[in-house]
Order: C-alpha cells, then sequence, then structure tokens
C-alpha cells in the first residue's frame, strides 16, 4: 500500500510532464491575427497607415519567432507566444482601422484643395486679363500666362489623379497649383496698386 502511495506522485508529474511536453501552438488565434493583418494590406496600410502596419507586422514576427522557438523545445510553453499573437492582431486591426479613416481623410483634404486651386487660378486669371499691356509689362505678363496655363495643367493632373483613387497625388499637386496661382495673383495685384500710385494727381 505505501508503495503504491508512493508511486501515485510521480506517475501524476509524468502525466503533467508529457501534457506541457504535448502543448500546441494557438493556432485558432494565430489564424486570426493573420486575418486581420490581411485585412490591413488590403487596406493599403502600407500607403496610408504606415507606422501602425509595420507595428503589425513587427508584432506578427515576434508571435511566430517566439512559436517557432517553443516548437524546438522539448517541454513546450505556449503562453508568450499567444500573448504576442493576441498584441499582433490587435495592432493590425489598428492598422486596418487606420488606413480606412486616413485614405477617407486624404479624399477629403485633396477635394477641397482642388475646389481652392480652382477657385485661386480663376482669380489669377481675371486678374490677368484686366492688367493693362504696355511695352514694359507685356514680357512679365506673358510668363505669367505661361505659368497660369502650366498650374492649369498640374490641376487637371490633380483631378486625375482624384478620380484613381490617387489621393496623395492630387492634394500635392492641388495644394501646390493653389499657392503658386495665388502668389502670381499677389504680383499682379501689387504691380496693379503700383501703377496705381504712380499715375500723376490731378488738380
Amino acid at each position: 500500500m505505501t508503495t503504491r502511495l508512493k508511486f501515485i506522485p510521480f506517475v501524476a508529474a509524468l502525466v503533467l510532464l508529457v501534457a506541457v511536453g504535448c502543448a500546441k501552438a494557438p493556432q485558432e488565434a494565430i489564424d486570426a491575427a493573420k486575418a486581420e493583418l490581411d485585412k490591413a494590406t488590403q487596406a493599403q496600410a502600407d500607403v496610408w497607415a504606415g507606422s501602425e502596419y509595420q507595428a503589425a507586422k513587427q508584432a506578427m514576427d515576434a508571435a511566430q519567432a517566439e512559436i517557432d522557438a517553443q516548437s524546438q523545445k522539448w517541454i513546450k510553453n505556449y503562453d508568450k507566444a499567444t500573448e504576442l499573437v493576441n498584441t499582433a492582431k490587435a495592432e493590425s486591426t489598428k492598422a486596418a482601422d487606420a488606413a480606412v479613416a486616413n485614405k477617407e481623410q486624404t479624399r477629403k483634404d485633396a477635394e477641397a484643395a482642388i475646389a481652392d486651386a480652382d477657385a485661386a487660378l480663376q482669380t489669377a486669371q481675371a486678374s490677368l486679363k484686366a492688367a493693362p499691356r504696355t511695352k514694359d509689362s507685356k514680357a512679365d505678363l506673358e510668363l505669367f500666362d505661361n505659368d497660369l496655363k502650366a498650374l492649369a495643367t498640374t490641376l487637371d493632373d490633380a483631378k486625375a489623379a482624384q478620380g484613381s483613387g490617387d489621393y496623395k497625388k492630387a492634394l500635392e499637386q492641388a495644394s501646390s497649383a493653389k499657392d503658386k496661382a495665388a502668389s502670381i495673383n499677389q504680383q499682379l495685384e501689387a504691380a496693379k496698386a503700383k501703377r496705381a500710385g504712380a499715375r500723376p494727381v490731378r488738380k
């Protein structure tokens, strides 16, 4: 009887050791995390949420490294791996959500920039049309005219980029066109004010 009682703890320890040694990787959690990372990739998180996407990939790499390390051990423990996989899933979800939000915000910003650029270009064109052409101003006005034509082309490119979903390019081009058109208009207005100030006062 005594021998049997002494044998029981040994058997229990052996069973526990075998159970621990046969521990399996958290495959269901791994699959869920990979699915979330795939969603982030499909949402172009590398373009629209670069830092969040990198954090998600690094978390997934860390989880995979821990899983691989445990798989090489005789006594396996996937607790840390499970924690890392869950972190990777959360980071991937965050990246996907950020990508969707950032893309939509950039679309709105580009749309507004295009409208502003359109208005700035029309204002500059009107100022150029109203500017008196003299012998001294002719060359400058021709340069402004060429610049505005080039800006109109840039704005058309921005509209095309917006239509194709390249919102970053659309925003960049529209913002550039707006600033340059506004600058030309300011120069035309300054020249206009200078001419007005130079006119002799009638008595």
